[in-house]
Order: C-alpha cells, then sequence, then structure tokens
C-alpha cells in the first residue's frame, strides 16, 4: 500500500486543484482519496509507504496518442534508418524511447505504426514486464497507398479490397488499432500541400472493418480534403490537420472527431538548426497554417487530445508535457490542456473507465510533480515521482526510499 500525503490533486473531473489530500493506493487501484488530516494512520495503512505530497501535485499519468518509438529522432532521417539497420538495433532503440517517455511521467501511449510489427513486440515486452515503459497500444504497419508517405513503416494497399485485407492481417497480426495514411505530409522537405492519398470510399471501407474487428482508426490527414474524407469516413481522431480550414474542421465537430495536432513537431521544426533558407521560409508558413487550424479547432470544441509524434526528427519520446503546454499557447486553458494530455486521451484509446483521471478505482498510473502546473504548465517537466499500476516506476527525487 502507498499513500501519498499533503498532495494538491488535479483529478481531471472538476476545473481547478483540490488538496491538501491523501490519495491511498492498494495493489493496482486508486482505493481512497481524503482530505488531509493530522494524525496516526488510520486502521488498516499503519504499514503503507508513505510519501510527502507538500508542495507537489498529482495528477493522472500523461496519455501520449502519436508515438514512434521505434523511430530515432536523433537521425538525419529516422524513417529511412529502418530500412538500413536490422529489426534487433530498431527495437533496442524503441526500448530505450519507451522508458524514457514513461520517465517523463507518459503511463500509456498509441503507437502510430512501426514496421516490422515492432510496436507490437514493444508491447508485449512492456507488459510482460521485460522492458519499462508506457501502456502501449500497437498498430503494427500504418496502411498506406503504394508509394504513399510512410510506405517505409507501412503496409502498401490500393483500393477497398486490399484495405480491407490490409486491416485483416493487421489485427491478425496483432495490432490494437489501425492507423491509415490518408494524406502525403507537408514536411521540411516537402512542399506545403498535404494532399489527399486515399478517397473517403477507402478511408470508409477501412474503418468498416476495423470497427467489425472491434478496433479504432487513427488517421494521418494534413491537407484540408484529406482531414474532411478522413472525418466523413468514422476515423476515431485525424492526426495533425496541419492544413484544415474552418469547413472542414465544422466537418470534424459534427462529426465526433477527435484531434491530435501534434503541436510540437511545428514547434520542434521551427528551431531545428542546419536548415535551408527554403526550408525557414517553408515552415514558417507551415507553422502559420498549423496554429490556425488548431486554435479554430479549438474555438469550435473539437476534442483535442495530446500527440507527440516522437521518432520524428527532433521530437522525443519525453515531449508530452511540451505538446500540453503549446496546447495551452493554441487557446486551451491550463486545466483543459492537462485534461488533453490525460483524459481526453483515455477517452479515445477507449480506457477511460480505467485511466484517465484521479478516482478511487481507477487504476493508480499517477504523476506526481513539483509544484503547481495550473500556475505555470512547466512544472509538468519537473517530474517527482511516477506510478505505473500502482507501483513506482520512477522516483528521482528519492521520495519513496
Amino acid at each position: 500500500m502507498i499513500v501519498i500525503e499533503k498532495v494538491r490533486l488535479i483529478d481531471g473531473i472538476a476545473d481547478g486543484a483540490r488538496g491538501p489530500v491523501d490519495v491511498v493506493v492498494d495493489g493496482e487501484r486508486i482505493v481512497a482519496i481524503r482530505d488531509h488530516r493530522p494524525g496516526p494512520p488510520p486502521a488498516g495503512e499503519e504499514t503503507a509507504r508513505r510519501i510527502d505530497g507538500s508542495g507537489r501535485t498529482l495528477l493522472a499519468g500523461f496519455v501520449d496518442c502519436h508515438c514512434h518509438y521505434p523511430i530515432d529522432p536523433l537521425a538525419d532521417d529516422g524513417f529511412a534508418l529502418f530500412g538500413q539497420e536490422p529489426h534487433e538495433r530498431t527495437i533496442l532503440r524503441a526500448a530505450r524511447s519507451a522508458a524514457a517517455a514513461l520517465r517523463a511521467g507518459v503511463t500509456t501511449a498509441r503507437s502510430a505504426g512501426a514496421p516490422g510489427n515492432l510496436d507490437v513486440v514493444l508491447r508485449d515486452a512492456i507488459a510482460a514486464g521485460d522492458t519499462p515503459g508506457p501502456r502501449l497500444l500497437a498498430a503494427g504497419p500504418a496502411l498506406t497507398i503504394t508509394g504513399g508517405h510512410g510506405w517505409l513503416f507501412g503496409r502498401e494497399a490500393d483500393g477497398e479490397l486490399e484495405l480491407v485485407r490490409a486491416v485483416r492481417t493487421n489485427v491478425r497480426d496483432g495490432a490494437d488499432h489501425i492507423k491509415v495514411v490518408a494524406s502525403e505530409a507537408a514536411m521540411l522537405t516537402t512542399a506545403v500541400a498535404g494532399v489527399e492519398e486515399m478517397t473517403e470510399a477507402e478511408v470508409a471501407a477501412v474503418v468498416r472493418e476495423a470497427a467489425r474487428l472491434r478496433r479504432r482508426v487513427m488517421a494521418h490527414a494534413q491537407g484540408d480534403q484529406a482531414v474532411r474524407n478522413a472525418a466523413r469516413a468514422g476515423v476515431a481522431s485525424v492526426e495533425h490537420a496541419f492544413l484544415a480550414n474552418d469547413e472542414t474542421l465544422a466537418v470534424m465537430k459534427e462529426c465526433g472527431t477527435t484531434l491530435v495536432p501534434t503541436l510540437t513537431v511545428t514547434d520542434v521544426w521551427s528551431a531545428l538548426p542546419g536548415r535551408s533558407p527554403d526550408q525557414v521560409e517553408r515552415q514558417a508558413v507551415l507553422s502559420r497554417l498549423h496554429r490556425r487550424s488548431t486554435e479554430s479547432a479549438i474555438r469550435m470544441g473539437i476534442p483535442i487530445a495530446t500527440g507527440t509524434d516522437c521518432g520524428v526528427k527532433g521530437v522525443l519520446p519525453e515531449h508530452l508535457a511540451r505538446e500540453i503546454r503549446n496546447a495551452w499557447d493554441h487557446g486551451l486553458a491550463p486545466i483543459d490542456a492537462i485534461r488533453a494530455g490525460t483524459v481526453n486521451g483515455a477517452r479515445l484509446l477507449g480506457l477511460a473507465d480505467e485511466i484517465g483521471t484521479v478516482e478511487a478505482g481507477k487504476v493508480a498510473d499517477l504523476l506526481l510533480v513539483e509544484g503547481d502546473p495550473l500556475a505555470d504548465l512547466r512544472r509538468l517537466e519537473e517530474v517527482a515521482l511516477v506510478l505505473q499500476r500502482g507501483r513506482i516506476a520512477h522516483d528521482p527525487r528519492g521520495l519513496a526510499a
């Protein structure tokens, strides 16, 4: 049993923090949350490990809804590296990235695609306790058209029939959800276009087959038409939406589609060293369009969930707190930015009954940080303790010693 005492609590339900409270964890679950009162411990808690939460804030563990742990974010082109190194080397790097994410407070993550089912391998290794990392939902290879964006780590398929077969193959091989690449990518090395690469009918065929197999679909969609196609086709979330206009965002709102904007990508790329003048100019345009689309989505009330897109050049697995801060910078209130990184991600992944808020009965995936993040979201990077399923996963301050 663990008792975190005298702590400020952001439970993800209230519109602010409360405390000081004591949060009691027994086994994998939170069993009690009560106002702190000095005195001897209640009956049954005499031998509990007690952790001082004074001056600190407790919240639910982060949910990263878009990660690529097998991709090296420090390489010039981590995606191309897949074809140049053995999978054994790749999975070792993936394990290292997953461990870094956990230390930063990410207790649950959704893979956005990996070659050779390496995210399935990593998921199972984490679940077995062979390597530390967030609870991982695996996608397997992303579904993309022949030669489309992501083909280096994806499964190429063309037309509705081939895409349905690809869904079945991924599920057969262990995928928890399906990732489709519905558009090209607007990147430093490409024109700012994001042209659609799948039709609405093709994405809808994927969604129907995935739903039959009890799987959700996430869609890489950056260009305006691709975002609209994905939303109308019924995907659970659109990733990026860099170039979506207000009319298309209204379609997302109508369809109940969650947006995972991956704001840290354009944030990081805006300061990458070694860019050519053309790339600097291209990135400035992309950053402006990305900000406009995300700010519009927030004003419209479209659900926002955080995803780092770690593995993309310069974007690290420990950047989820930075993504939350970027969501605030684009218009979310601090408490709503934190919800985007916790409860909204849990809902998107279908795990809201288990994680995302701090309540009695929920799984004890918890993050303790220094100070008050509602006053300064940078505090989310000052990790004091991480609990995963009730066990201490990271204790940099030695609080549980």
